[in-house]
């Protein structure tokens, strides 16, 4: 993925193992098959009944929810959770750093809002890979597997989605402002990929096509429907492609005539005041959007924020562009789901596909290259321990002095906080049996106890 790619927030140029473009994937509401074209996003395998809401009961691990910060490109670890302040400055660049509100803790001095929420969050330092070819690293971060020519592996939002269902009629997984590789549901089938949700920062923002056409009222589409179920009947012994589209069609049906799904979406209706204090951009609207849909049911959200591939004009484009705007979100991200009682029970990773180089470059504009030896990772609510740090690099940030992760212990992690068993097998069409996390060990310090 280059520069170009990046900076088009809104497109999605990968294929998903069915030949799928973002285009064909979900466009929810449009009159086509029963009026509806939602034939692959809703083959979940068996819907979990609704759970209680929050302010009832609290919630069990099989009604926890992520919100994935997805930092498209590579972000620099040292400009941001890692940064160097006592290195040659060939190495720490021209930022500082900034104590957090948990003493002795520094991060960036281009993220003092974040850094008011250091308490509720932890940092992995010394998280490493060896890729620093973008489409596999993002592949590798997203799913815990290196891709391979046989096998597209499924993203943690895909296997969350296949493993907690749907609540509320709502996408159990939805991606905001872009999307990337490794995000797709891969053996699993099109049935899992994300519904993509586009950027709510647009002005009068809809999700495309969510409500039915004007033409067409809900007695009608309901005719449609059991016209479809009549042909179908007559089919006799049908195939699996046929039932499995009588279930895509049932839940698209839910989706497009639930209000209180439709409602998850109007980001319209939250006051003016919050708005502004999460970032009238995409980046801030989508973290915003993100809550109201965590809060109304959808097990995994992705926000796709690009332009971290920062070969030229790193300082420049992070100073003036991306630390402003991902501070100012993922700060108002955290307070706000921890005032409305949803952090503990609510994941916020924050992470991207590899770091960059602790090395400036010598471009005329300069700037930071691939660098997969060394990354953090930021991961808060839902159990996570905050106020620490765990790993670091060494004195240049050049990779792992002590306790060095695998992309495959993050993998681990991200499951067991849901709830799930990191070494449950699933098995490809092929019958090949694949573990959620290949070898991955949980990171058993980010817990409390």
């Amino acid at each position: 993925m280059d520069n170009s790619e990046l900076k088009q927030l809104g497109s999605f140029v990968h294929r998903n193992c069915e030949g799928l473009s973002r285009r064909d994937v979900i466009k929810v509401g449009t009159l086509g098959f029963l009026g509806l074209t939602l034939p692959e996003f809703f083959a979940l395998e068996a819907a979990q009944a609704q759970s209680t809401p929050a302010a009832k009961k609290p919630k069990s691990k099989t009604d926890y929810s992520v919100i994935m910060l997805w930092m498209a490109g590579g972000p620099s670890h040292v400009d941001t959770w890692d940064p160097k302040p006592n290195a040659d400055l060939s190495i720490r660049g021209p930022f500082g750093a900034v104590e957090t509100n948990v003493p002795g803790i520094f991060v960036g001095e281009h993220l003092p809002k974040v850094a008011r929420q250091m308490d509720s969050m932890a940092i992995l330092r010394s998280v490493s890979h060896g890729d620093g070819a973008h489409e596999r690293a993002e592949h590798f971060m997203q799913t815990g597997y290196l891709p391979l020519p046989t096998v597209e592996f499924p993203s943690y939002g895909s296997v969350i989605a296949n493993e907690r269902g749907m609540q509320n009629n709502l996408p159990p997984y939805v991606s905001l402002l872009g999307m990337a590789n490794g995000q797709s549901a891969g053996f699993l089938g099109g049935s899992l990929n994300p519904f993509f949700a586009g950027n709510p920062a647009e002005g009068n923002y809809k999700v495309q096509n969510l409500q039915m056409p004007t033409d067409v009222n809900l007695a009608r589409l309901e005719r449609r429907r059991k016209l479809v179920q009549a042909v179908d009947s007559l089919k006799g012994a049908q195939s699996d492609a046929v039932r499995s589209m009588d279930t895509f069609t049932n839940r698209a049906y839910g989706l497009i005539t639930s209000k209180s799904a439709q409602q998850a979406f109007e980001i319209q209706k939250e006051k003016v005041g919050l708005r502004d204090e999460y970032g009238r951009n995409g980046f801030g609207q989508s973290c915003l959007l993100a809550r109201r849909l965590v809060e109304a049911g959808s097990r995994f959200v992705t926000i796709t924020l690009g332009g971290w591939d920062t070969h030229d004009n790193n300082f420049g484009s992070l100073q003036n562009n991306l630390l402003p705007m991902l501070d100012r979100g993922m700060a108002t991200l955290l307070r706000d789901l921890k005032e409305r009682g949803l952090l503990e029970s609510t994941l916020v990773v924050w992470m991207g596909e590899f770091g960059r180089t602790p090395m400036i470059n010598k471009n005329a504009n300069p700037g930071r290259d691939h660098w997969p030896n060394a990354l953090s990772v930021v991961m808060a609510g839902a159990g996570i321990k905050g106020g620490q740090v765990i790993g670091k690099t060494d004195e240049r940030g050049m990779g792992p002095y002590e306790r060095p992760i695998k992309v495959q212990d993050v993998a681990a992690t991200i499951y067991h906080t849901m709830g799930l068993d990191p070494n449950k097998e699933y098995h490809t069409p092929s019958g090949r049996p694949i573990r959620l996390a290949d070898d991955g060990q949980v990171i058993r310090e980010l817990f409390k106890g």
